[in-house]
């Protein structure tokens, strides 16, 4: 009987696999389609069913098909299934036959060359498999006596490689530049890691197998699927058993090399496979921002930083597109996880904290429980500078690596207790958004738990009602171009800092948190255009005076060694980093305010650059040192009219 054998391993009430009561009759046309199983069992194989006769013909592939000519595979026949099985996918529950999750690999139409008892030659019209595949039975009438092979050239399709000579980097200065991008370096082994099959093999650069030593790896071909990818990594962790592999390149993936193409691309493909498990993840790597990379990895006892050539394509040996750039940094200390976590695990007030210890920067281990921990250290001097500023949060719920999102709307999910106002989106998905107002430290405890690490606020308040008032602040926004840092942006505001005292307006300076920094003042004013026309005539003023460092035109063609003035960072419609507020950035660094003395004085990038752990001590130091933003409405200076 065809479904005898399939329905005897299967109990219908056990399974949600279709177990028909009885035989089908056979077809008397069609019988030309296909499915290919992906099935994550005891052990990883492929099920490839082809309709014959009213049921599926089965065989179990373990390595899958074969992608190339002349690469021959193990195939098992299989007991006949039924045609509803062209369509199933789920969970096999544990302890029943073929227990694990099935999912539908491939499927689609396929023609018959050749059909015995020894022989199955078929050409498989899949968007995966496509091409010509024989059966061969090869040892009596043992299942397992089938091999698979491929019979025709796959088109456009390059074999994976065995193994590849890796691209070594050159040890060099920090480079600068938009196009380099910085990549954390562990110290450890490098490594090629060869996926087929669903089987990971590691090798070192001399080519000797270490898949044995590695029994933590053991899940990550599986994890793959059918991926064919040959991956550089390091590993890095004493003993070899408790090492962790820190992907950081690919050289090739399904059947394409990838090592001409540029680094950028290369790491985009990377972060599109599933490469996060118990014991391997992608390497740490940040666009830009090489000096905040290289201190971090610093602060955490590591050894190198390696900046990579955005452009670079993979080159084995030794090369100036890759730049290494030692910390020369001792081991830091940093309190136990779990204590840091047990500070803030039960959140505050009404407002309560999920997966406290859940990183949010993986390069330094700051979890979400030390977001909130900062939230609260930073309430009484950050919350003045919120107060009645619609919010824009920007939430990076899976860290800091992973993408973020802007949120203005929160109507949809804001508790009740969270005051909104709705204000006018032009340009936005809808005319009006309810943006959230925060004004105690339950709000910030909200924010944390959603991991909106930046609040960004507009120069303006509503009122009780939700009216729009006029600007209180101007803001000019400093940032540097390539080639230009914040050493440069503390020159320019030191004259900006001259240029309004001649309106007797006073110059609040503080860093973005970012690569630049703001300058605030508190002004009157009497339409709400002022500020703009403002900010707009000061850093014109500027740029003739100082046209080869200061541009006050947005392209970043006239970035370039400047620093650009922003003064459209006044328009209504726009808003800046809240002070006290974190960045999404490799590392917790904070907009801090600070003084004129320490801008005076910063002749290096990092003089400036504040994390989550200084700002206690900056507090009890100084204060909220932009306090004079918030003197009486009726005693600040109003602003003067331009031309």
């Amino acid at each position: 009987m065809p479904l005898e054998e399939y329905r005897r391993k299967r109990d219908p009430r056990r399974t949600p696999e279709p177990v028909p009561d009885s035989d089908p009759s056979p077809t008397e046309s069609g019988d030309d389609r296909f499915v290919i199983q992906e099935h994550h069992a005891r052990r990883l194989h492929w099920d490839v069913r082809l309709e014959r006769d009213g049921v599926l013909a089965s065989w179990a592939v373990p390595k899958g098909l074969p992608a190339e000519p002349g690469t021959v595979r193990l195939a098992v026949r299989t007991e006949d299934h039924p045609l509803e099985y062209l369509e199933f996918s789920g969970e096999i529950p544990a302890g029943e036959y073929g227990g694990g999750t099935m999912t539908i690999w491939d499927r689609g139409r396929y023609d018959v060359e050749k059909w015995t008892d020894h022989e199955v030659a078929v050409v498989l019209h899949g968007e995966r498999a496509d091409g010509r595949y024989v059966f061969i039975r090869t040892d009596g009438d043992r299942r397992d006596g089938w091999l698979v092979r491929r019979s025709d050239p796959a088109p456009h399709h390059t074999p994976l490689p065995h193994d590849a000579a890796p691209m070594l980097p050159t040890a060099g200065r920090l480079p600068t530049g938009d196009d380099w991008w910085t990549q954390v370096g562990f110290g450890g082994e490098r490594v090629t890691v060869r996926v087929e099959g669903g089987r990971a093999r590691v090798t070192d650069v001399d080519g000797v197998d270490l898949t044995a030593e590695l029994p933590q790896l053991r899940e990550l071909g599986p994890s793959l699927g059918a991926t064919q990818v040959l991956l550089d990594g390091e590993l890095a962790g004493d003993p070899p058993r408790a090492a962790k592999l820190w992907i950081g390149d690919i050289l090739h993936l399904d059947g394409r090399d990838c090592s001409a193409l540029p680094f950028r691309e290369r790491r985009g493909l990377l972060e599109e496979l599933p490469l996060s498990g118990p014991h391997w993840r992608l390497a740490p790597v940040y666009p830009g921002g090489g000096r905040e990379v290289l201190a971090a990895a610093a602060e955490q006892g590591l050894p190198a930083v390696i900046a990579k050539r955005g452009d670079s394509p993979y080159t084995p040996g030794r090369t100036k597109d890759w730049i290494e750039v030692p910390t020369r940094a001792e081991p830091a200390r940093r309190e136990p996880r779990t204590q840091r976590a047990e500070r803030a695990t039960g959140g505050v007030g009404r407002a309560k904290l999920t997966n406290p210890d859940k990183v949010l920067y993986p390069l330094t281990g700051t979890t979400k429980a030390d977001v909130l921990e900062h939230f609260r250290t930073v309430a009484d001097v950050m919350l003045p500078h919120l107060r009645d500023r619609p919010v824009t949060m920007v939430r990076w719920p899976d860290g800091v690596e992973k993408s973020s999102f802007f949120e203005k709307d929160v109507s949809r999910h804001a508790p009740d207790w969270i005051r909104t106002a709705r204000v006018g989106t032009p340009g936005g998905r809808s005319e009006t958004a309810d943006f959230p107002l925060i004004d105690d430290v339950e709000g910030l405890a909200w924010a944390a738990n959603l991991a909106a690490l930046e609040l960004h606020v507009p120069q303006w308040t509503v009122g009780p009602r939700g009216g729009r008032h006029a600007p209180d602040l101007v803001v000019f926004d400093l940032d540097p171009g390539e080639g230009a840092t914040i050493v440069d942006c503390c020159r320019v505001a030191e004259r900006i800092a001259e240029l309004v005292a001649e309106d007797d307006l006073e110059a609040c300076p503080r860093t973005s948190g970012g690569k630049g920094m703001q300058l605030y003042l508190p002004v009157q004013v009497s339409r709400a255009e002022q500020t703009s026309e403002f900010a707009r005539d000061v850093a014109e003023r500027l740029e003739a005076e100082w046209p080869q460092k200061v541009t006050a035109v947005m392209a970043k063609a006239r970035r370039r060694g400047k620093v650009f003035v922003d003064w459209s960072q006044n328009n209504p419609a726009k808003t800046t980093i809240a002070s006290y507020s974190l960045r999404g950035r490799a590392r917790p660094t904070v907009a801090t305010p600070v003084t004129w003395d320490e801008v005076r004085g910063c002749r290096r990038s990092d003089d400036l650059v504040f994390t989550i752990s200084d700002i206690p001590d900056r507090l009890a130091e100084h204060g909220d040192l932009l306090a004079p933003l918030f003197t009486d409405p009726s005693s600040r200076t109003r602003l003067p009219r331009r031309a």
